[in-house]
């Protein structure tokens, strides 16, 4: 880990603004190649270039280092492969592929993952549209804490959609995620 926080100090101190891979770049992608870099490395790599943290922002090699990450099983890694499928950034957008790597980090209890899957199946992206389904993925991420997938079930609750409406328990949920700082949810409280 103290390996990956120098190269990215030192790819901080020396990127530039250039549209070509820089010296950092190319060294960073040898790195990956090596095997004896960890799943956690990877995944954390990934993250710096999805986010321009101390290189520059580059969707294409963020998903390279998602995808060793995730065939190694990082959870992590997986929903966001999940993530850069659905939308289409480093990669085409592909909802199957998007659903592929969700379901292989819920399987290991990836709350973010599951509220994925949960919108997945409420509007029908690259699946049947199934509330019932959506209504449980959310509940598993809400259970886990996740206070979007808490939002995402009160309104669920609040609204009827895939279950009777229920606005006592959709304030609970909206008051749960507010709790954790869900701005979303603070606004559908003053709305209930």
């Amino acid at each position: 880990m103290k390996k990956f926080l120098t190269l990215g100090l030192f790819i901080l101190c020396v990127s530039c603004g250039s549209h070509r891979e820089s010296a950092s770049d190319r060294a960073a992608n040898d790195q990956m190649a090596t095997s004896n870099v960890s799943a956690e490395e990877l995944y954390q790599q990934g993250n710096r270039y999805a986010q321009g943290k101390g290189v520059k922002k580059n969707y294409t090699t963020a998903v390279e280092y998602y995808r060793r990450a995730a065939e190694m099983g990082n959870s992590n890694a997986q929903d966001k492969l999940g993530v850069r499928y659905l939308l289409g950034q480093g990669v085409p957008q592909n909802v199957e592929m998007a659903h592929h790597w969700f379901e292989k980090a819920a399987a290991q209890g990836n709350a973010y993952a599951e509220n994925e899957l949960g919108y997945m199946y409420a509007a029908g992206k690259g699946v049947p549209q199934d509330y019932k389904t959506a209504i449980d993925w959310y509940q598993k991420a809400a259970d886990h804490g996740l206070a979007s997938a808490q939002y995402n079930l009160g309104l669920m609750y609040a609204n009827g959609i895939g279950t009777p409406v229920d606005k006592v328990k959709a304030k609970q949920l909206f008051q749960l995620a507010a709790a954790r700082g869900f701005n979303p949810a603070r606004k559908a409280l003053a709305n209930t």
